[in-house]
């Protein structure tokens, strides 16, 4: 690919998010609000997440509140982004319009078993619980309601994250678009159907934690030859992150790349023969497989 044009597909990344952000402040001007006040059930580590990007795409203050039960974390969350924590499930389902639910799936039950008298046709639930079904949620509720279901995952953190996202019934296309709006805070949507959302909570929820794994070892690997630990940690990352800027700019396939460092007889085919081998590729697509298979799983607990 000629230089001008990797040159030109970063500008044009860094547009996107600009005019993403600008967009954010005009819909701030224009309709005095954004969509309906958001309440955020759960404050860990990922309604953190959701918070902070909601508050950097110029969400305001007083459009977001939330509950969180240990009350320590509570107040620490009120003072760090002075947000209110109000006292009640019954308090922030009557303020807000879309209610996102970011606890544990093993404290769906409690949770949901709280919140499902208060809800009414208005109110859309945005469940970011692992594992926990739509059907799930309105087998508690025992009544027909709004529920979108959501899988971000930790590099929501940076702004980076993949986020899964399938509405349910008597969701309207304005619903989807705000929530959509949401996520995209975070980093990037995909829509999907359902039924594929324990995938994409293994590919994209877990996907990180089985990248950090093979990055350790790759900075052990270069312990054990006598690099010093930090400076094989640096090197490693930066291998990582150009790789996927590589991957990035030159829009093809993995295995385009693969080839173009894989020279006969070479070092890089020397290291891949050993890891295929050891069925590297198939270790990776069977640990995706079982954590979604696990996903599916925690839908136990409701």
């Amino acid at each position: 690919m000629p230089m001008s044009r990797k040159i030109k597909q970063g500008c044009l990344r860094d547009i996107q998010k600009i005019n993403f952000k600008l967009a954010r402040a005009f819909d701030i001007k224009k309709h005095g609000g954004h969509m309906k006040k958001i309440g955020i059930i759960g404050l860990g580590n990922m309604g953190e997440a959701i918070l902070k990007a909601l508050l950097n795409a110029n969400y305001k203050t007083e459009d977001i509140v939330f509950y969180e039960i240990k009350k320590e974390r509570a107040k620490y969350i009120e003072e760090l982004y002075r947000i209110r924590c109000l006292d009640s499930y019954g308090d922030l389902i009557r303020e807000s319009g879309y209610i996102i639910v970011a606890v544990k799936p093993q404290d769906a039950r409690q949770t949901l078993t709280g919140i499902a008298p208060l809800i009414d046709e208005k109110k859309v639930i945005i469940s970011v619980m692992a594992g926990i079904k739509i059907s799930n949620i309105l087998s508690v509720t025992d009544r027909p309601i709004k529920v979108i279901r959501a899988m971000p995952n930790i590099c929501a953190k940076v702004g980076e994250a993949a986020t899964g996202i399938a509405a349910g019934k008597g969701i309207e296309e304005a619903e989807l678009k705000d929530a959509r709006e949401i996520f995209s805070c975070l980093g990037s949507v995909i829509e999907v159907g359902e039924e594929l959302m324990d995938a994409v909570t293994a590919l994209g929820g877990s996907g990180p934690a089985f990248f950090l794994f093979f990055l350790e070892a790759m900075i052990d690997a270069g312990v054990k030859m006598g690099i010093p630990r930090e400076k094989s940690k640096a090197m490693s990352i930066q291998v990582i992150k150009g790789t996927i800027k590589m991957l990035e700019e030159e829009d093809v396939h993995p295995s385009i790349l693969r080839e173009m460092v894989t020279s006969p007889g070479g070092t890089t085919i020397t290291g891949l023969t050993h890891l295929e081998k050891k069925a590297f590729k198939g270790s990776i697509i069977t640990a995706i497989e079982k954590a979604a298979k696990r996903a599916g799983e925690l839908s136990s607990w409701l």
